[in-house]
């Protein structure tokens, strides 16, 4: 791979999955053609550098940031390739999660559409409070700003919301949505429901007596025994990590539960703290690339969340290739 790739996407058939020591499998791939080492594999917003490729559907990985720990992916996903420069991505001696150096998930390459196109869409989201007692990501969605389609998915770790991922950038925003992120929140099939022990399982719920609940049905049968808009309160007999028994009052006995109610059915935890963040809008409307080429994309978090600093670390006349930060960098 020369010193300046010239490609911010190439082909990319098939699916792959990712194992915990880097080996990959591939189905309907083509490694030996489409891929070279030195590129990059681009799944779920998270790259990884290929080290080696042993036939059309196997290769090995190492995490793209360099020392982060490789994260595995599953069978049947999605992917793109990249190449980028060596200079921000491995010959760096220190990675940098925020960005700064040695980080290849900030790198993208801009043709001269993409360094004014998609002003009218949601390009990134960015925590500004974690929020707490979360042990189910949240459901994220968006309101106002003139436009419609967006849609997001959150990452939790800690309790805390860590991330937020644009999955689709909707069309015609002329300002930033609001970002609205569930209540942390556990939701309880009907197998999770025992009807004649009155017990609500769900494993790891990070519950304790004395805890707020509140019941909703989620549009489905209510568990009867159990109204909907409805506080309860966990109670110390039948506790463990992973099942819990509500009263109608706090110290109460249990709610005697005869019905299971419906699979989405849910309880807030009154007690938590719900996370906020913020949406920016594509490169078109907040300043953008000055230059096509490569830059490096940084998207801020709490106090700064919702801000975009691009900095163009490669002026280049011509990128070819595209298909790995339509995200990002929008062509139209």
């Amino acid at each position: 791979m020369a010193l300046w790739g010239n490609k911010d996407g190439k082909t990319a058939s098939g699916t792959i999955a990712i194992a915990s020591n880097g080996a990959v499998t591939g189905s309907s791939t083509s490694f030996t053609t489409q891929a070279r080492v030195g590129d990059y594999i681009r799944v779920s917003g998270e790259d990884y550098l290929i080290t080696a490729i042993a036939s059309n559907t196997s290769a090995t990985v190492r995490a793209g940031v360099p020392g982060a720990t490789l994260t595995s992916v599953g069978s049947g996903a999605s992917y793109t390739l990249s190449e980028k420069p060596e200079f921000v991505t491995t010959a760096e001696s220190a990675g940098s999660a925020s960005g700064v150096h040695g980080d290849p998930t900030k790198v993208f390459g801009v043709d001269t559409t993409e360094i004014s196109a998609g002003g009218d869409n949601v390009a990134a989201v960015s925590v500004a409070v974690g929020g707490t007692q979360y042990v189910e990501a949240p459901a994220v969605a968006f309101s106002g700003g003139g436009g419609s389609g967006a849609a997001a998915t959150a990452t939790i770790s800690g309790g805390a919301v860590t991330a937020i991922t644009v999955t689709n950038t909707g069309t015609g925003y002329t300002s930033a949505p609001t970002v609205n992120i569930n209540n942390p929140a556990v939701t309880i099939p009907t197998s999770g429901i025992n009807t004649s022990t009155d017990t609500i399982t769900y494993t790891g719920h990070g519950l304790s007596a004395g805890d707020a609940v509140k019941y909703y049905h989620g549009g489905g049968t209510a568990a009867t025994g159990l109204t909907n808009n409805t506080t309860y309160y966990v109670i110390a007999s039948g506790l463990t990590a992973n099942a819990f028994k509500v009263s109608a009052t706090s110290g109460g006995t249990a709610v005697d539960i005869s019905g299971t109610g419906n699979n989405a059915q849910y309880f807030d935890k009154v007690g938590g703290t719900t996370a906020t963040a913020t949406a920016a809008l594509g490169e078109g409307t907040v300043g953008g690339a000055a230059h096509a080429g490569w830059v490096r994309r940084t998207v801020g978090t709490g106090g700064r969340a919702g801000r975009i600093q691009t900095e163009v670390l490669v002026a280049m006349g011509s990128l070819s290739g595209d298909q790995s930060d339509d995200i990002q960098y929008r062509d139209s």
